[in-house]
């Protein structure tokens, strides 16, 4: 046979689908004896199941195979039922069935046909004894002359045998109608077998199910991009001899800072100011010295003219020799009645003079800017750094070159980069910078919703139960008269994975095989992608009943 025109078929044996085989290994098979006419086939490319018979033929020449096949479930349960050899010979002897349909009987139904036809003989037997007997009496007390006479012997001994000839004809009548039956519940019985459960209807992909599921919590839901510029922070410390650390970072906090925390990063911003301010110069000591001047004591006493001309075009070098002849007019002044009330104004305008003193020493000088700032961050400072750890804030790190990504966070626009902060370490010490601080370049940001895959691959399911449904059996039956044949079939078992996450109220089932069904466990954890790849049901369904079977 040319491969290129041979058909391909595939079977139905069982509850099994084989194939597609070619026509040479299914006429091969039917020469083995290991397939019969009324098995399913389905020519490829064809959606319909006819038996065998309408494409291949079987002849009684066939060389039957002796070893046994692999059986299926339905044919182990055919073979279960299957006539013994001696109810088959019986059934052929007394005419019950014919070889085309003898092996549409179970054996239960054979040996109730044959119980019911032999009683029916045993019945005619007797009848026939007993007429026999009654021709014997006959024939002894006159049977000759009755039996030669036309009259009334002749006529009892006409109707005697008519009752022998109606039980006869009501037997074959009785045959015809039981034929009738098998003939019709053989057809009922390949309807049965035929018939097929199908996949249990209304499941959804896993993936389309759990991404309509969804929980998107606008708290988390969302990324930051951007990139961090550093330079000017760096340049301004720098001229001190101070560097900074490559520990950068960027923070999202949950919320708005609390009056507290605003007031702890005002007081860095302020110091960062002072530290990184430009060296006072003699034009900047003058304008603060000149500050300072106008709230000098004035007074009527040649000592305070005397002094205040002093102050005339003093110099930052001076500063500390001025102070010490305010201190000696103060101390001068308190031992006279009349200039005590001076005395006191002079000691205050003093310590101004020393606040100021601090102030330049402090824009001076690179050692004392370090010491300032690591004041602060042994007191304030750390109340801050303290804050920020557990603020609840979302951290990372910044790349080399300034760019980062933070994840799962909420939305950020341009009125709340209050709640972005980023962080850098100068001489050990962390600084927080706001995001629109004037220590930092321009930076580039931009705050875009995360992927649904990317939501949808954090979902975690829990297997709460595992439910097995199916396994039910349904019936195919023809009631008569006087007989009722039954054929039963076993519906599929579907085994599912209940399934929910911790805040679920109600759960969804999944439909499994046997093998994650076998090794999965209550209180497991399933990942979406483990769950794409089975269909998801509202509740664990069964098979749809087919058509001609029913359940009792």
């Amino acid at each position: 046979m040319d491969s290129a025109r041979m058909r391909h078929f595939s079977l139905l044996i069982g509850n099994e689908t084989r194939g597609p085989l070619t026509e040479a290994e299914i006429m091969a098979m039917i020469a083995e004896g290991t397939l019969t006419a009324d098995m399913l086939c389905a020519p490829e490319g064809s959606p319909d199941w006819v038996p065998l018979s309408d494409h291949f033929k079987f002849g009684v020449t066939l060389k039957l195979r002796r070893t046994k096949a692999v059986s299926t479930e339905v044919e182990e349960e055919i073979a279960a039922t299957r006539l013994d050899p001696d109810t088959r010979r019986r059934l052929l002897l007394y005419g019950l069935a014919e070889p085309a349909n003898v092996d549409t009987f179970t054996q239960v139904q054979a040996m109730l046909a044959l119980a019911d036809h032999e009683k029916k003989i045993t019945s005619t037997q007797r009848l026939h004894r007993g007429v026999g007997y009654a021709a014997l009496i006959a024939m002894v007390g006159g049977g000759a002359l009755l039996g030669l006479s036309r009259g009334f012997g002749g006529d009892a001994l006409a109707f005697c045998g008519s009752l022998f000839v109606k039980e006869e004809l009501n037997a074959r009548t009785s045959l015809a109608i039981l034929r009738s039956e098998l003939s019709q519940f053989a057809e009922i019985k390949t309807r049965a077998e035929r018939a097929v459960f199908e996949k249990p209807l209304g499941g959804s992909p896993g993936f389309n199910v759990i991404a309509s599921r969804l929980n998107i919590d606008p708290h988390s839901s969302f990324s930051l991009r951007g990139q961090v510029d550093t330079a000017p922070l760096t340049r301004k410390i720098a001229g001190w001899g101070l560097k900074l650390d490559d520990d950068r970072r960027v923070y999202v906090l949950r919320e708005a800072p609390s009056a507290k925390a605003a007031e702890l990063l005002g007081a860095q911003a302020a110091v960062l100011d002072e530290v990184l301010s430009p060296t006072l110069e003699e034009a900047g000591f003058a304008q603060l010295f000149a500050e300072v001047m106008n709230t000098f004591p004035a007074a009527s006493f040649t000592e305070a003219g005397r002094l205040r001309k002093e102050a005339e075009g003093l110099r930052m070098s001076a500063l500390k020799m001025f102070i010490d002849r305010v201190d000696f007019h103060a101390q001068a002044a308190s031992s006279q009645s009349a200039q005590k009330a001076w005395s006191g104004q002079l000691l205050a305008f003093s310590e101004r003079l020393k606040a100021l003193q601090a102030k330049v020493y402090a824009l001076t000088s690179p050692v004392a800017r370090r010491k300032r700032w690591s004041e602060f961050n042994s007191g304030q400072g750390a109340e801050l750094a303290a804050w920020m750890l557990t603020s609840g804030a979302k951290e990372v790190r910044v790349n080399p070159d300034g760019t980062f990504v933070i994840s799962e966070i909420s939305g950020i626009n341009s009125d709340s980069l209050n709640l972005v902060i980023v962080s850098a370490r100068i001489a050990g010490d962390t600084v927080f910078l706001p995001w629109n601080s004037k220590h930092l370049g321009t930076s580039k940001w931009t705050s875009e919703p995360m992927a649904k895959a990317f939501l949808i691959d954090r979902e975690r399911y829990k297997v709460s139960d595992k439910v097995t449904v199916g396994g039910r059996t349904f019936y195919a039956s023809l009631q008569t008269a006087t007989h009722r044949f039954v054929t039963t079939r076993t519906s599929p078992q579907w085994r599912y994975l209940a399934l929910a996450r911790d805040t679920d109220k109600d759960r969804i089932f999944a439909l499994v095989d046997d093998k994650t069904y076998a090794a999965a466990s209550k209180g497991a954890t399933i990942t979406p992608a483990e769950l794409a790849k089975f269909n998801l049901y509202l509740r664990a369904e069964e098979s749809v009943r087919p058509d001609g079977l029913y359940v009792e």
